[in-house]
C-alpha cells in the first residue's frame, strides 16, 4: 500500500520530453522528484502537478524519486483565477525555495503555509497577508524584529526602525549615517508579525502606502538573507 504525505508544489522545471521535474515543500522540508509524462494530454496528474498545489502525494523509492499518484487534493479556485492571489502565491514560493533549509523547524512553517494558503483564497486583501507572511517568516528565519523596546536599551518611547536592518532604536541610540522611519510608518508591520493568521483583519491602507511597507520588508530580506522576489517585483507593478 502506498505512503501518502502532505506536499506542497514550490515549482516545476520540464524534463525530457513529456515529463517534469517538481520541488515540494513537506513537513520534512524541501525535496524533488520526477513527475513522469505529466505533460502529456491523457495523464491524470496532469492539472495537478503545478505550482501552488497542495495535496498528498505518494512517491517511489530511490536517490531521485518519482511521483506516483495524489490524492486529498486542497483546490482553492479564488487563487488561481486571481491574478494578484497567484503573484502572492509565487512570491510565497520564492521565498520558501530560496531561504528556507533542512536545519529549519520545516513542520511548523508546514502548519503556518496551510493556514496561509486558506487565508489567501478568502481574503479581499491578499497584499497585506502578503506581509503577514513576510515578517513571520523573517522571524522564523531569525530575524525577528524586536518592536518593544530600542535594541541598545530598554527605552520604550520615541522609537523608529532603521531602514535595511530593522533595528528599532531611541534616538539616542540613532545612527545619524542610517535613514530611519517613525512608528506611524512601521505600525502596521508590528501587526503584521504578531497578528493571528487565521484572525486576520485588513489595515484597509492606500495603494502608496502599501507600496512603502513593500519597500521597507524588501530591504529587510535584501539586508539580511540578500534575497529578492521576481514574483515580489511582479506584484508591485500590480499597485
Amino acid at each position: 500500500m502506498d505512503q501518502y504525505i502532505d506536499a506542497y508544489i514550490l515549482r516545476t522545471i520540464d524534463y525530457q520530453e513529456h515529463s517534469k521535474l517538481v520541488y515540494f515543500y513537506t513537513p520534512n522540508g524541501q525535496s524533488s522528484a520526477i513527475a513522469r509524462g505529466v505533460k502529456k494530454m491523457d495523464h491524470p496528474l496532469r492539472h495537478l502537478v503545478q505550482p501552488g498545489t497542495l495535496a498528498s502525494f505518494s512517491f517511489s523509492k530511490g536517490k531521485l524519486p518519482t511521483v506516483k499518484d495524489a490524492e486529498k487534493r486542497f483546490y482553492y479556485p479564488t487563487i488561481k483565477s486571481d491574478l494578484v492571489k497567484t503573484t502572492v502565491l509565487s512570491t510565497v514560493n520564492d521565498l520558501i525555495y530560496y531561504n528556507v533549509t533542512d536545519t529549519d523547524d520545516n513542520a511548523k512553517l508546514f502548519g503556518f503555509l496551510k493556514k496561509f494558503i486558506h487565508q489567501l483564497s478568502i481574503t479581499e486583501h491578499p497584499l497585506e497577508l502578503l506581509m503577514v507572511f513576510e515578517m513571520k517568516l523573517l522571524a522564523f528565519l531569525g530575524y525577528l524584529v524586536n518592536f518593544k523596546h530600542c535594541y541598545q536599551c530598554q527605552e520604550t518611547e520615541v522609537l523608529k526602525m532603521e531602514i535595511g536592518s530593522g533595528l528599532i532604536a531611541c534616538s539616542k541610540h540613532q545612527d545619524p549615517q542610517r535613514d530611519y522611519i517613525s512608528y506611524d510608518t512601521y505600525a502596521p508591520l508590528k501587526y503584521y508579525l504578531h497578528c493571528d493568521i487565521l484572525s486576520f483583519t485588513s489595515l484597509s491602507l492606500e495603494n502608496e502606502t502599501l507600496k512603502q511597507l513593500y519597500r521597507i520588508i524588501d530591504e529587510l530580506y535584501t539586508t539580511n538573507l540578500q534575497f529578492s522576489s521576481k514574483a515580489k517585483k511582479l506584484l508591485t507593478t500590480l499597485l
